[in-house]
Order: C-alpha cells, then sequence, then structure tokens
C-alpha cells in the first residue's frame, strides 16, 4: 500500500521482517517502517532490505539491485508506481544459511545428554530458519524442556504439594 495513513509524515508499510518462498531472496523488510528510528529520514521514502545468498555473487550489483525490484514488484504490486533512488550491496561469503532437504537431522535437540545443559539458537532443532525467529523459539523450546522437567515426578509441582500438605495453614499463593 503505497497510500497508508500520512498523517505522520510516513508512508503506508509493513511493520515487519518478511519471509517469501516466492521471491530469490529469503527475507526482506522495510526499514524505514521496521526500525523508523536509525532509518527513516522524511522525504526519502522506503529502505528495503533484501537479503540474496551465494547464487547471487556473480551478477552484477546492479542486476542484483533490478532483480530485487523486479520480485519486490512481483509480491507487492502497488509498489510498481515507486522508483529505487539509490542502491547499495554488500556481499558477505557464506554468511548466510540456507536450509537444503535432508539436513534438519544434523542439528542438534534443545536438551542435551548433559544433566541441565541445554542449546538455545537459531542453528538448534526448531521449525524455522536459521534466524532470528528461529533462535526464539529455540529459546522457548528450552524452556518448555525445563518445565517439562522441573514438573516430572520430583518437580516443581510435587515439591509444592508436598509443602502445602506440610503448611496446611498457608495460602496456596504464598499470602
Amino acid at each position: 500500500d503505497i497510500a497508508g495513513d500520512q498523517s505522520d509524515g510516513k508512508g503506508g508499510g509493513i511493520d515487519n521482517l518478511l519471509y517469501s518462498a516466492d521471491a530469490e531472496f529469503s527475507c526482506f523488510a522495510d526499514l524505514a517502517v521496521t526500525s523508523p528510528g536509525e532509518y527513516y529520514k522524511t522525504g526519502e521514502g522506503s529502505l528495503i532490505q533484501a537479503v540474496f545468498d551465494e547464487r547471487a555473487f556473480d551478477r552484477s550489483e546492479d542486476q542484483i539491485v533490478k532483480d530485487a525490484i523486479t520480485q519486490i514488484h512481483s509480491l507487492f504490486p502497488s509498489s510498481a508506481k515507486l522508483e529505487c533512488t539509490w542502491s547499495h550491496v554488500v556481499k558477505l561469503g557464506q554468511a548466510l544459511y540456507r536450509e537444503s532437504p535432508g539436513q534438519d537431522k544434523y542439528r542438534p535437540k534443545q536438551a542435551t545428554p548433559v544433566e541441565n545443559f541445554f542449546l538455545a539458537g537459531s542453528y538448534t532443532y526448531q521449525d524455522y530458519l536459521d534466524s532470528m525467529e528461529g533462535a526464539t523459539r529455540s529459546g522457548l523450546m528450552v524452556a518448555d524442556e525445563i518445565i517439562a522437567r522441573a514438573d516430572g515426578p520430583d518437580g516443581l509441582k510435587s515439591m509444592m504439594t508436598k509443602w502445602q500438605a506440610a503448611n496446611p495453614g498457608v495460602a496456596k499463593d504464598g499470602a
């Protein structure tokens, strides 16, 4: 939506990091919308960051920009009226993780054989790509594992039940 609510001087847009299987780049965001404090500049419009993997490295910077614009227009037809006023391409070899079929079996689970030692991070087994969302999900999975172990036969629930039985005059909420 290129109209948006411009009462604050900003163009419309989606305030989120986006993922698409329908573009060559796996994730992208309008940084002027998602991080306005750092990237929004009055009168300068959107600032799109699109992350390509190493398959784009043999193309010229101009071609990578053209490819990104074409794919953004395909994903968001309303952006066709917008023009790219400047661009910058950064190429970092092997800086991106790319999912390949059958690789999940090599990603470690959050629980380890070491007692009370857990792994969290985007590289661990979870339902998202190697990303901030994957790292967050992994951390939540670790928390779930810790709670499950704490709630086991000798866990917190059992300890609380025993404590309440030994202290019948104390309310359950500790008051």
